[in-house]
């Protein structure tokens, strides 16, 4: 009656066989690796991609206000008075309607516009040349309305519509080509050539 009585705890343990470990939480650790590495496949393009598109929309914007602001100065120097003999010579071989001469920026010393083509290029110029302008490779076209070999003056014309060939308007256009930077975008734009373009219209000051 006055015995203690003990009660004996048995642990059972296991021990792998040499040189084999459980092999659960590798597996697990294996899955996990391969699943971050499909999120990320899946993820990266995507990522990318925006962050290629939003450079482009940013560089598209650059170009976008360098292109208006060239059309706007060319289109200044278009109307004034000095530019009468340079439509005249655009002219020259059209008795009526419209005749227009284009070159590309900046352009060759031979152009006939070219007094215009340096405004134009000198707008978004780096270094204060007309071959620093940001734009180079557009394309400037200046369009007058003619009569008799001439271009329209304040006096020959007979209306003030400036989409009316009998007016005394001048129209400058500016195109740029476009390159995109977003892989496969470019190629849904233009047949992948993209391009940026401004127009302004205004009347002759002669």
């Amino acid at each position: 009656m006055g015995r203690d009585r003990h009660r004996d705890t048995v642990c059972v343990s296991f021990t792998p066989p040499s040189g084999r470990q459980p092999t659960v939480g590798r597996t697990q650790r294996r899955r996990s690796r391969g699943q971050s590495l499909v999120e990320v496949a899946l993820v990266l393009p995507l990522f990318v991609t925006l962050t290629l598109g939003t450079a482009d929309g940013g560089r598209a914007f650059y170009y976008r206000e360098g292109v208006s602001n060239a059309a706007r100065q060319a289109l200044r120097v278009a109307v004034g008075s000095s530019q009468e003999t340079t439509g005249d010579t655009v002219c020259s071989g059209t008795s009526s309607g419209t005749a227009s001469a284009s070159t590309a920026l900046p352009a060759a010393g031979s152009s006939t516009i070219l007094s215009i083509a340096n405004a134009a290029a000198l707008e978004s110029s780096s270094n204060g040349l007309p071959t620093g302008t940001a734009i180079s490779g557009a394309t400037l076209t200046v369009k007058w309305h003619c009569l008799a070999g001439k271009a329209i003056t304040n006096t020959t014309a007979t209306t003030n519509d400036p989409a009316n060939a009998s007016s005394d308007s001048v129209e400058v256009t500016i195109t740029y080509p476009f390159s995109l930077i977003t892989p496969f975008v470019s190629n849904l734009m233009n047949g992948g050539n993209p391009t940026i373009g401004a127009d302004a219209v205004g009347r002759a000051e002669y």
